[in-house]
């Protein structure tokens, strides 16, 4: 086996006999052994800290960044079951130096909970120096399956060759054989190129967000598209990195294309609209759209669906992106921010229509959210069957509230009807003068 390529069933068979051995058992009972019992002391440990300082050992996790008080006690929480572990394992340790046990084990326990130490004093660190919200990110997606990987990595090497491993080959895909390094490097970069590329998407948008010169929408939808440029450059590089050959490739693609024939159309015009969105910046994170009688805001833009909140409820829709396409879509926020609105009033017939469209004026000029510029307008519209009817046009900006036109409005109307009031301007409702003529009877 060291001379030769080991097959999967020599490693298996070296790893029985490895784990069969009384030394290796002795060491592994007695490393569970302390594991085990340090994690139960820093349970106890740390249940009997917030007993006896309750307020010093409360800590909230939010998405702003921890106080001074809160990072000491998550500091101590991090950190007590390594320190209490390295205490009980170096025990160990002397134990079987003095019963004079082989202790290889123990040392390489030893130095993964050190790593595994520094890991913890380092995440707390992030914690209390960053955004909870963005380590919390990075932590789970990024950090932690780097050092579960390192530590499993470490155990394995222990008793196999990880080199030699690499090269076994469990199956062949159209005549190529494909080991176990080419399974692990593609599952493994794949994963952490989508990663750093979501990560650094993110980090950039925290970055940039801040600058009010900067319109958030086109950022969003600009590294949207770089995010999918780049994690479809990342698998290209991947496949042709681990060999993938290029016969194998077209004939995938090639099952694939029959598959999407059948039964994936939909899925293929969704992601074919999704881009198109993308590419033409039909719509950006943020603008406010009207699709089917309904208004809403763009939440999120995907390659497949987009997430719009609902004017009515506040609640997400999630709409497929041909949707977009084949339908009628109305943006009021497309080149600017800037929506028209309208009241249409009517006033008696004694009323004078000067009069009346100055007061319109000075309700508008009055709301704070109506803008200056454009100037509100006013327009005496028509006769009507009772009244003289009047428009007043304003324009607003949608700001972050979808709601925030018929909030204006309702505040206009409000003002100028007690505006009217105090002018004494009549507001007729629908009136019909009927006129009768007496009939002598005959």
């Amino acid at each position: 086996m060291e001379n030769s390529l080991p097959t999967l069933s020599d490693v298996i068979t070296k790893q029985i006999l490895f784990l069969n051995r009384s030394d290796v058992q002795r060491q592994l009972l007695a490393i569970t052994f302390s594991l085990v019992i340090s994690w139960f002391l820093s349970k106890w440990f740390w249940r009997w800290l917030q007993i006896t300082f309750p307020k010093a050992t409360a800590f909230s996790w939010g998405d702003a960044r921890l106080p001074p008080r809160q990072y000491l006690a998550m500091l101590i929480q991090k950190l007590d079951f390594p320190l209490i572990s390295l205490i009980i394992l170096n025990l160990s340790q002397i134990v079987f130096i003095a019963l004079d046990y082989t202790k290889g084990l123990l040392i390489t326990a030893i130095k993964l909970i050190w790593f595994y130490l520094f890991y913890r004093f380092f995440l707390a660190s992030l914690y209390g120096t960053f955004p909870i919200a963005i380590v919390r990110d990075y932590h789970y997606r990024l950090l932690a399956p780097l050092g579960f990987l390192f530590i499993i990595g470490t155990i394995i090497n222990l008793y196999n060759n990880l080199e030699q491993l690499s090269q076994i080959s469990p199956f062949k895909l159209f005549n190529t054989p494909v080991t176990l390094g080419n399974i692990f490097f593609l599952i493994a970069g794949l994963y952490f190129w989508i990663v750093v590329v979501i990560l650094l998407e993110k980090l950039i948008l925290n970055v940039l967000r801040p600058r009010n010169q900067i319109d958030l929408g086109s950022l969003e939808a600009s590294l949207l598209l770089i995010r999918y440029f780049l994690i479809a450059l990342g698998i290209v590089v991947i496949l042709g990195y681990i060999g993938v050959d290029g016969t194998a490739l077209a004939a995938i693609t090639g099952g694939l294309s029959v598959g999407i024939g059948f039964g994936l159309q939909q899925v293929v015009n969704n992601f074919l609209s999704g881009f198109i969105l993308l590419f033409e910046r039909l719509l950006k994170p943020g603008d406010i759209i009207s699709i089917e009688n309904q208004v809403c805001e763009v939440k999120k833009l995907g390659i497949r669906a987009t997430t719009v909140k609902m004017a009515t409820d506040n609640s997400e829709k999630i709409i497929p992106n041909q949707k977009f396409i084949i339908s009628d879509l109305t943006t009021y926020t497309g080149s600017d921010r800037l929506v028209s609105c309208s009241i249409v009033i009517g006033v008696g017939y004694n009323s004078k229509p000067k009069q009346v469209m100055e007061l319109l004026l000075q309700v508008a000029d009055a709301h704070p959210q109506v803008l200056k510029n454009p100037a509100p307008l006013v327009f005496f519209l028509n006769f009507g069957d009772s009244s003289l009817n009047f428009e007043l046009k304003f324009w607003m900006n949608w700001l972050n509230d979808i709601n925030r036109r018929k909030q204006i409005i309702s505040d206009l109307s409000c003002l100028i009807l007690e505006t009217f009031s105090k002018h004494k301007i009549e507001i007729p409702f629908p009136q019909i003068d009927i006129h009768i003529d007496q009939i002598r009877s005959q």
